[in-house]
């Protein structure tokens, strides 16, 4: 299962991805009963880096999506 989010610039830095990754990973957890989650990153996103490690994933492998890099986080 992914979690996802956007938040538009005029709220970045205010603690709402955070928050909703939270709500996700806890929606993801109860309601679902699903235990591994990713999270598909730019290399260059440190700040949705950041919200991934708050949650308590981990950055789990490199991979080329579409052509592009993407940093997968998971939950262990």
């Amino acid at each position: 299962m992914e979690i996802g989010y956007w938040i538009s610039r005029k709220y970045w830095g205010k603690g709402y991805a955070t928050e909703a990754a939270e709500a996700l990973l806890d929606y993801g957890n109860n309601q679902l009963d699903t235990q591994k989650f990713i999270s598909l990153i730019q290399p260059d996103n440190i700040s949705s880096q950041n919200v991934a490690r708050k949650i308590g994933m981990e950055l789990d492998k490199e991979i080329v999506l579409d052509g592009r890099n993407v940093n997968l986080y998971s939950t262990k």
